[in-house]
């Protein structure tokens, strides 16, 4: 279970690095050359930010779950509440 959720956490560090990372750069590193003319094929900034703001939310979504899950886990494994 625990390898789960470090699966997680991996996974949501990579896309919030990719979030804080350059996204122009990021085009012009690994889809500009599917294009004969690569500038005519280039997102707007819009498409840029509205990329950056997909992986950082990603990213939170997935940390929130990976929180939720395993202390949802600790609640029931632990027998709940006891007074």
């Amino acid at each position: 279970m625990i390898g789960v959720g470090i699966f997680m956490v991996l996974i949501a560090l990579w896309l919030g690095g990719m979030g804080l990372a350059d996204q122009k750069a990021l085009w012009w590193r690994f889809q500009a050359r599917r294009f004969s003319d690569p500038e005519a094929n280039e997102p707007s900034e819009g498409g840029y930010r509205a990329r950056r703001v997909l992986l950082l939310s990603l990213a939170v979504v997935i940390l929130v779950v990976a929180v939720f899950w395993f202390t949802k886990i600790d609640y029931f494994e632990s027998g709940g509440l006891r007074d």
